[in-house]
């Protein structure tokens, strides 16, 4: 009885949703599926290849329960592209595009035009793949820590894990038992990007991150396969991406990455957005207004400790109906006025250093320059309010097609035409020579998808 009434509310639930987009009575016929043996369609092999659901959650439902949730997950995937983007979204790339496609019964094409034809989503499928396709991994032993230079039985292992893995460590420089020098590298780099102590040893810590198994793996793989369907499926000629976890900021032109730099994003308690913008202007000698909150939680209590620290570092206050500008000096920072707005004037001390590229957005988030280098040698930068730091902006600058301004104050040079950029959250994604790659979750998504 229990059954038969949850099927009969299903069913309500799908009448009416039918009725609400508008869809005739006959297309509660599923979608995705073929009537009477349960296969998918065509429309739905393509739909679970962008989706890729684990099959056994799939496989539990009935087929008019699979066919709902394959569409609910899909519509899903386009509002999280209609918040990301913040520019007008083509309606093809939109949810009326999906439901369009839906009344007119055109969805093979449809999901023909999804699939997203960036080689790094490509190259990451078939990482996704080959895991489901592993009957078995090998797994390192639990023992001692392992100093690079030294022996043990669980370093042959090591390297076959490593492989099977899609790392392909050099062959071994003297006795296969070793942690050798090209090791110990490969293992610094992998703990580093999963934040861990980049100390290049066989640690209890990255026997725990090598043993993952191969659903674990898939998971954290599919979470990024899903990210990257937040992109315009068809690849711009030129964009910037930035992927947050990674620290990374990588320039494509048609023949691939022309540039690649390190970053600075926000903290975990600051993080940066995932959002796609273009980059409109450049803007040289900045001056920077910081958000009320920056100058709540930084900026106030600095001031506080050090009397001297705004009138130091070049702001100048701004009162809400006092005509120009306020001396630091002046104000009482103990009890300072209602709507009281600084600004820190351009100059080698600001906090935007000498560009900033402008972007639109509601976050008022943007990449800039910063006077502070030293915090890019830090393996972990989350360190930002939120906005994006660049260490080498000059550079993007010039192959964005600016030339070096040399002016002495501020101005604001338009873009040519806008450059889309993307910040993503990839937490595993694959380079150029094939090879995957696993960064640590700052953020903490993976747990929240």
């Amino acid at each position: 009885m229990l059954h038969l009434m949850a099927r009969n509310s299903f069913t309500a639930w799908l009448l009416a949703v039918l009725l609400v987009f508008g869809l005739p009575l006959r297309a509660a016929e599923p979608f995705w599926w073929h009537n009477g043996n349960g296969e998918l369609n065509e429309a739905g092999q393509q739909l679970t290849d962008l989706l890729v659901p684990e099959p056994s959650a799939l496989a539990a439902m009935p087929v008019a329960e699979r066919d709902a949730w394959l569409s609910h997950q899909w519509r899903r995937v386009l509002e999280r592209r209609a918040r990301f983007t913040q520019n007008s979204l083509a309606p093809e790339q939109g949810s009326a595009g999906f439901e369009q496609a839906l009344r007119s019964g055109e969805l093979n094409a449809y999901l023909h035009r999804q699939q997203p034809d960036y080689p790094a989503y490509q190259q990451l499928k078939r990482h996704y793949h080959a895991l489901g396709n592993a009957v078995s991994m090998t797994t390192l032993p639990a023992g001692p820590e392992v100093r690079p230079g030294e022996r043990d039985a669980a370093i042959p292992a090591l390297r076959r894990r490593l492989a099977e893995l899609g790392f392909n460590p050099a062959p071994p420089r003297g006795r296969a038992d070793a942690l050798d020098r090209n090791l110990s590298e490969l293992l610094k780099g992998l703990q580093q990007g999963r934040g861990l102590v980049a100390n290049g040893r066989l640690t209890a810590e990255t026997r725990a991150l090598l043993n993952r198994s191969p659903a674990e793996l898939r998971a954290e793989l599919r979470h990024n396969l899903r990210r990257w369907l937040l992109l315009p499926p068809t690849a711009p000629e030129r964009f910037v991406l930035v992927n947050i976890p990674a620290y990374r900021l990588t320039l494509f032109n048609p023949s691939g990455p022309a540039l690649e730099m390190k970053v600075i994003v926000g903290r975990p308690d600051w993080p940066t957005p995932e959002l796609g913008s273009h980059i409109e202007a450049l803007k040289v000698n900045p001056d920077w207004t910081p958000t009320a909150n920056i100058i709540r939680e930084d900026l106030l209590p600095a001031q506080r400790r050090d009397r001297g620290f705004l009138g130091r570092n070049g702001f100048d206050v701004w009162l809400p109906g006092i005509a120009g500008r306020q001396d630091p000096a002046t104000i009482d920072w103990q009890q300072p006025p209602a709507g009281l707005r600084l600004v820190q004037a351009a100059g080698p001390n600001n906090a935007l250093g000498r560009f900033k590229f402008e972007m639109n957005n509601p976050f008022n988030i943007y990449l800039h320059d910063t006077p502070d280098k030293r915090s890019f040698g830090e393996a972990q930068r989350a360190l930002s309010h939120g906005c994006v730091r660049l260490a080498e902006p000059a550079q993007l600058v010039q192959n964005l097609g600016w030339s070096l301004p040399e002016y002495q104050y501020t101005r604001i040079l338009p873009a040519s035409q806008p450059i889309p950029v993307f910040l993503v959250y990839f937490t595993s994604w694959v380079d150029e020579g094939g090879q995957l790659h696993f960064a640590e979750d700052i953020y903490r998504k993976n747990q929240t998808i």
